[in-house]
């Protein structure tokens, strides 16, 4: 027996088995010859020289391509038994194609996890953006068995990244020409040297990482010694889609790297721009001043100054630069910086001549940047207490009269940064003892909450009469903190600048003296005082009696004296929220405390029900015949020196005072 060529080991083993006995099935049978022929090509014969005569019988399989010749025998009913064998022979054949094809397929699979294990391995802790590029040419060269391979990486802003790895490797300009072909046409692996004028180059394959899409990342080979198969491509895709998880992580590493020394910049920003701003505010009789900007970014185009001149003892700006972050913080640098040397070295009578001067000096740079700034400029006088103001588009102002309403101050000239040659103007506003000026920007009125709801500007009316009483450090808190609490949850959409000014009782008791000085009474006396308004509910009484210590403090009451003090007024308030208002909390109680050398003066004035009590009658009460606000009033009868009660326009006015000598 003699086998001619043989295409596969495999059909060498398969005929081995299986054509020898069918050749000796077919000789016993009287033939001559028998030959297995494929597409025309004699697999095998038995003889091995060919016979002189042709076949008496001939087989053939279409699927398989294989003929079964015999010769010696025609007999005609032997015909379908040939049929029949060269038939199993082919699909015989057919299966042990197709397990050798899985087999192959099977090796090529394990060839590749074990490359992807390796390439894994070998890249496990790059989490740099080069390192990782260096070690995937590397490794794909290495698997691909190449010459050299390249990586490119186009991330955005940024000229494209190439990494090569080989002894020879390829200009710049070949490997971008490359690659910009295969962006055109990713199912592409071949590439002309006309093409890409490369120098030596003999082949090449390039396959992309699976990453965002605002990053392209791409592995070449090139130069292997035999034509890259299909194999090879596979390895490459399943090298590329293995490495675009690493390629991502080490983005975010790097993006990580970068937000990080940005943000630290961006502190190091904003400590500089808060260190820009009054840290601490000027001291002037009758006047507490405040001021404080919480940006709503790192840094923020909100400003404000507070200052003074030779002429003038209390000048104040505030202003919002359109939009945030860095470009807004650029130019409210600028403008604080302008505004500032303007109060300072500027001689000047009134506010529009400072609002001229920025627009003037700021106009240009406004122009170009496109932007504009809303600004606030107040020059306060004393004698009288008097404020002048320019209001340049900002918004809310309010304005708050002791014992009277908010009033918003409305804005009646340009921002600065528009017009050239806006000619501004000067309003005035007489001040009192007790009142509040609040200059604010849009960052509270515009505040919102969970459910895009405005705070508006009825709102911050209602907080700046509930923390009117307090001093001007106290407002601003407390009003930065109602707004924060109004808006929850929910990221603050603007900055928020205020400037706090109240006249305080420092003003009255220069105003005292002065009277008392006229009347040639021989020595002043000194009298501090507050006014406030408080809802009428147990929530908000403990605010009077902590005013009313602080000014007893400030003049030298005795603490035994401002102990029974404090108890009369806290009992008298629970009293007017219980009986007059019936726990109706949206009532308003108005209270005015005053002390002076010797004495300390309680009143209070509400809107509720008419008290009908007796008070010289509760001086030693019957517990049995008091109603139940009676214990109270004869407790505070007998804290008190003086203890009355008035109905007048239906509103009830309660008085107490207290005499003292100091210790």
């Amino acid at each position: 027996m003699a086998y001619h060529s043989m295409r596969s080991p495999m059909k060498i083993l398969f005929l081995e088995q299986e054509f020898d006995a069918l050749a000796a099935a077919w000789t016993r049978l009287g033939a001559s010859a028998v030959r297995l022929l494929e597409n025309g090509q004699t697999l095998a014969s038995v003889p091995l020289e060919a016979p002189e005569q042709p076949a008496g019988l001939i087989a053939c399989d279409a699927s398989s391509g294989l003929e079964l010749h015999v010769h010696g025998l025609a007999d005609a009913a032997l015909q379908e038994s040939a049929n029949w064998q060269v038939n199993i022979l082919g699909r015989a054949l057919q299966s042990e194609q197709d397990m050798e094809m899985l087999t192959a397929s099977l090796v090529e699979m394990q060839d590749r996890l074990a490359a992807l294990y390796d390439l894994t391995r070998a890249t496990r802790g790059a989490i740099q953006v080069n390192d990782l590029l260096d070690l995937l040419t590397a490794e794909s060269r290495r698997l691909l068995d190449a010459a050299g391979a390249f990586a490119v990486a186009y991330l955005p802003g940024q000229p494209p990244i190439i990494r090569q790895h080989g002894q020879q490797p390829l200009p710049k300009e070949c490997i971008l020409a490359a690659t910009t072909l295969y962006r055109r046409e990713p199912g592409r692996r071949a590439f002309k040297e006309s093409e890409i004028h490369p120098l030596g180059l003999n082949n090449l394959i390039i396959a992309a990482l699976p990453v965002r899409e605002q990053v392209f990342a791409c592995l070449g080979v090139f130069n292997k010694n035999s034509d890259f198969t299909a194999p090879d491509a596979k390895l490459l895709k399943a090298i590329t889609d293995q490495a675009g998880a690493r390629f991502e992580n080490a983005l975010l590493y790097q993006e990580a790297i970068l937000r990080a020394r940005l943000d630290a910049e961006m502190h190091l920003a904003r400590q500089v721009q808060m260190a820009l701003m009054p840290q601490i505010m000027p001291r002037l009789n009758g006047v507490d001043i405040y001021g404080v900007s919480a940006p709503a970014s790192q840094v923020g185009g909100d400003f404000f100054d507070v200052t003074s001149s030779s002429a003038h003892p209390l000048v104040f700006l505030l202003g919002d630069v359109t939009g945030k972050g860095i470009p807004a913080a650029l130019l409210m640098t600028m403008t604080r910086t302008v505004a500032h040397s303007a109060v300072r070295y500027m001689p000047f009578k009134t506010p529009q001549q400072v609002m001229e001067r920025l627009n003037k000096d700021l106009l240009d740079d406004y122009s170009t940047a496109g932007m504009f700034t809303t600004a606030f400029v107040g020059v306060l006088e004393q004698s009288p207490c008097r404020l002048f103001y320019t209001n340049a588009g900002q918004s809310p102002v309010l304005y708050l009269s002791a014992g009277g309403e908010p009033v918003l101050i409305e804005a009646t000239d340009t921002p600065v940064g528009i017009f050239d040659n806006h000619l501004y103007t000067s309003h005035e506003l007489k001040l009192s003892p007790g009142d509040v000026f609040v200059a604010m920007t849009n960052g509270f009125n515009e505040a919102r909450n969970e459910a895009g709801e405005l705070f508006g500007v009825e709102r911050l009316k209602e907080a700046l009469l509930k923390f009117s009483f307090l001093n001007a450090r106290e407002i601003a808190d407390g009003l930065l903190k109602t707004v924060s609490d109004y808006a929850g949850g929910r990221p603050q959409d603007d900055d928020r600048t205020l400037i706090v000014l109240k006249i305080t009782c420092g003003m009255a008791r220069e105003m005292a003296c002065g009277m008392a000085c006229g009347m040639a009474c021989g020595m002043a006396t000194e009298i501090i005082q507050s006014d406030l308004n408080i809802f009428a509910n147990y929530e908000h009484l403990r605010l009077p009696a902590q005013v009313l210590r602080r000014l007893c403090n400030q003049a030298g009451v005795p603490e035994e004296t401002i102990e029974q003090c404090e108890l009369a007024l806290q009992k008298l308030l629970i009293n007017l929220v219980k009986h007059a208002y019936h726990d109706n909390s949206v009532g308003q109680i108005g209270v005015h405390l005053q002390v002076n050398s010797a004495e300390i003066l309680i009143q209070t004035q509400d809107n509720g029900e008419a008290a009908f009590l007796d008070l010289d009658t509760i001086l030693a009460p019957d517990p049995l015949a008091l109603q139940e606000r009676g214990y109270d009033m004869a407790i505070i009868k007998n804290l008190m020196d003086e203890f009355s009660h008035r109905r007048d326009n239906e509103q009830n006015t309660w008085t107490l005072r207290k005499h003292f000598n100091r210790e």
